[in-house]
């Protein structure tokens, strides 16, 4: 599984806060009932549980699962910050390092509320298929699915050839196979109504401009990079120029297309 900087995970989170759908996550909330236990999948520094938390009843059980080490430590040192901040607060959370991309199979995966953040489009195909298969009737609530829409304001010529190369680099493997990538959301969502689960999905976007413009520029990096290891050239490097003109003069805006995705057992 991919390993991603706490640096990012901090400087995303109130935007991947601002972006998920509310609605789908309180239809997470009330399909889990009083008493909700939940696994957290690739859970990095519990970004997940610091949102949904608030939602649920107060005798919530997590298990808030990783495979990176350090993350796993920032995540519980925010937890214990909430119990000593907030007394009332009767949640039980556990941290367990584990690499899901072989470790799937060891978990009770239809005795809990299923969620995750950012991590769908990082899976391949055939993990994919595992986790609807095994998810048996249990909730599941997957938000911030990179679906493939990248739209850079204002545009540019090469607009296209670099979202391509982006999204050639995002179906290469990252420690689940071959990642489906913008295709891993509707993949999921299909093979879960084949096994009768009622799935709704709805957009949770970021939207960024002249004033978010420190993640503006490591989205702008992050583009780049991934674009040049599939193919680097002077087209790239040209359009490069000038996004990072338009960058440093507060006037590049970019959206970038994300689905959560949740699904409850039962007919529609």
């Amino acid at each position: 599984m991919s390993r991603f900087a706490h640096g990012w995970l901090a400087l995303r989170e109130p935007y991947d806060r601002a972006a998920r759908s509310g609605v789908l996550a309180d239809r997470f909330a009330t399909a889990l009932g009083p008493a909700p236990r939940l696994i957290d999948l690739g859970c990095g520094t519990g970004a997940n549980l610091r949102y949904l938390a608030p939602r649920l009843a107060q005798a919530q059980r997590w298990l808030c699962l990783d495979r990176d080490q350090e993350l796993l430590a920032r995540a519980a040192e925010a937890a214990d910050a909430r119990r000593r901040s907030e007394a009332a607060w009767q949640g039980e959370v556990r941290f367990e390092a584990l690499d899901l991309a072989t470790g799937l199979d060891t978990l009770l995966l239809d005795h809990a509320g299923i969620t995750a953040s950012a991590l769908l489009d990082l899976a391949s195909a055939a993990w994919l298929d595992t986790l609807a298969a095994r998810c048996g009737r249990a909730p599941m609530l997957m938000a911030l699915s990179f679906d493939g829409r990248l739209s850079w304001h204002p545009a540019l010529a090469d607009d296209d050839l670099v979202r391509d190369r982006f999204l050639a680099h995002q179906r290469t493997d990252k420690g689940f196979g071959p990642a489906l990538g913008p295709d891993a959301a509707s993949h999921l969502a299909a093979r879960l109504e084949a096994a009768g689960q009622r799935v709704a999905t709805e957009a949770s976007d970021w939207r960024l401009g002249a004033a978010d413009r420190t993640l503006l520029e490591a989205m702008l990096d992050g583009v780049l990079v991934a674009a040049a290891e599939v193919q680097d050239d002077r087209r790239l490097a040209g359009w490069a120029r000038r996004r990072r003109r338009q960058l440093a003069q507060g006037e590049l805006g970019l959206t970038v297309g994300h689905v959560d995705l949740l699904a409850l057992p039962g007919p529609p």
